[in-house]
C-alpha cells in the first residue's frame, strides 16, 4: 500500500470546516485501468468521504425542519417549535440531522454570489452544530453556541439574558436558521441545582432565539433533561419527535427499511477491479447487516464502509463474507 497522505479531520463543531464539510468535494475515481495501489487509495477515500446515504430516517428529519422552520416563520406570538431526535447510539441522528442542515447550507450558500466568509461581510452561518459538554455546567451551552459563531467573547459576569439578547441581536446579521444541539439527554441528568440550570437554558434557548432547534440524545424518556417545569415546556412545545433508527428487521419477500439501506449503500459505494463486485442487496448481506449493527442503522453504515475497504485491499467482493470479516471485534485478514 502507497502512504496515506495525511488530511486533517473535519469536525462540524468547527465553522471553519463547515465549507469543506457542505460543499464535500468528493469526485469519483477513474476506473478502468491497471489496479495499483494508488487507484486502491484513492477508491478507498472516495467511499470514506461519501456522506449522506438517503433513508427513511433522513428524509423524515429533514421534512420535520422544513416544517418547523414553517411553524416558527409565521408564529402568531413567537412560540417555538423544536424538533426531538431520541434513539441508541450510533442509530444515525447525528447523520440526519446534519444531512439536512448541510443540505440547507449549500442551498443558501450557493444563492449568496459571494463565499460564506467574505471578511466584507457577516460570516453566513445557517446552522450551528454544538455538543453538550461531557461536564456542562452553567452557561457551558450558551457560551459552545457563542463560541461558534466566532464573535470576541462576552464579559464574565454575563447572564443569561445577555447571552441570548446578544444571539438575538447576531442571528439575523449571519443568517441564522437552526441550531443543533447533540448529546442533549445530559444536560438533566441528575436533576441537581446545575442540571436544571442547563434546562433552563436550554428552554431559553429554544423559546428565546429566532431559529429552529433539533434537539439530539438517548432516551430522553427517561433523561431528566424533558421533567420539571423547563422540561415541560420543551417537550409539549408543538414539538416534533422522532425516534430514529427504530425500524423492523429484514422480512422474507419484503422490502423494508434495511434493503433501501442495502441498496442506497450498494448504488454508491465503488471497488477498483471490475472482477470484483458489490452484492450488498442479497438476503444474507441485508440479514448480516442488521443483525451484526445491532440494528443501529448508523452503525450499518460505518460497518459497509469499513468492509468497502476490506473488499478494496483484498481484491474481493464487497458481500455477506466482506462483513463478517470486518464484523466489530474480529481481526481483519491481513492485506494493506
Amino acid at each position: 500500500m502507497t502512504e496515506l497522505t495525511i488530511h486533517r479531520r473535519l469536525m462540524p463543531q468547527d465553522i471553519d470546516d463547515w465549507k469543506h464539510l457542505v460543499m464535500n468535494q468528493n469526485p469519483r475515481p477513474e476506473l478502468g485501468g491497471p489496479v495499483t495501489d494508488a487507484l486502491r487509495e484513492r477508491v478507498d477515500a472516495y467511499n470514506q468521504r461519501i456522506g449522506t446515504i438517503t433513508t427513511r430516517d433522513t428524509k423524515a428529519v429533514a421534512e420535520a425542519i422544513r416544517r418547523a422552520h414553517f411553524e416558527n416563520d409565521h408564529s402568531a406570538y413567537g412560540s417555538a417549535t423544536c424538533l426531538i431526535l431520541d434513539g441508541l447510539p450510533l442509530s444515525g441522528k447525528t447523520h440526519a440531522a446534519l444531512s439536512a442542515a448541510f443540505s440547507e447550507t449549500k442551498g443558501v450558500w450557493s444563492a449568496l454570489g459571494r463565499p460564506p466568509d467574505d471578511c466584507k461581510h457577516h460570516r453566513s452561518v445557517p446552522w450551528i452544530y454544538v455538543e453538550v459538554p461531557k461536564l456542562a455546567r452553567g452557561f457551558s451551552l450558551l457560551k459552545a453556541i457563542w463560541t461558534f459563531l466566532g464573535p470576541p467573547p462576552l464579559p464574565r459576569d454575563s447572564t443569561t439574558a445577555d447571552y441570548l439578547a446578544a444571539l438575538r441581536k447576531l442571528a439575523p446579521k449571519v443568517g441564522l436558521r437552526g441550531i443543533i444541539i447533540d448529546d442533549g439527554h445530559g444536560i438533566g441528568a441528575g436533576q441537581n441545582k446545575e442540571s436544571r440550570l442547563l434546562a433552563d437554558i436550554l428552554k431559553g434557548i429554544i423559546t428565546g432565539l429566532p431559529a429552529t432547534i433539533v434537539l439530539i440524545g438517548t432516551g430522553f424518556r427517561e433523561s431528566g433533561v424533558l421533567h420539571g417545569a423547563a422540561g415541560d415546556q420543551v417537550r409539549l412545545r408543538g414539538a416534533r419527535w422522532i425516534d430514529v433508527g427504530r425500524w423492523d428487521p429484514p422480512i422474507p419477500a419484503k422490502i423494508g427499511d434495511w434493503e433501501y439501506l442495502a441498496r442506497s449503500l450498494n448504488d454508491r459505494l465503488i471497488l477498483p477491479s471490475d472482477a470484483a463486485r458489490i452484492r450488498l442487496t442479497t438476503r444474507g448481506a441485508v440479514h448480516a447487516l442488521h443483525e451484526g449493527s445491532l440494528g443501529r442503522p448508523g452503525l450499518a453504515i460505518e460497518w459497509v464502509k469499513r468492509a468497502a475497504s476490506y473488499a478494496v485491499w483484498n481484491d474481493t467482493d464487497l458481500d455477506a463474507l466482506a462483513l463478517e470479516a470486518t464484523r466489530s471485534g474480529q481481526s481483519e485478514s491481513e492485506g494493506r
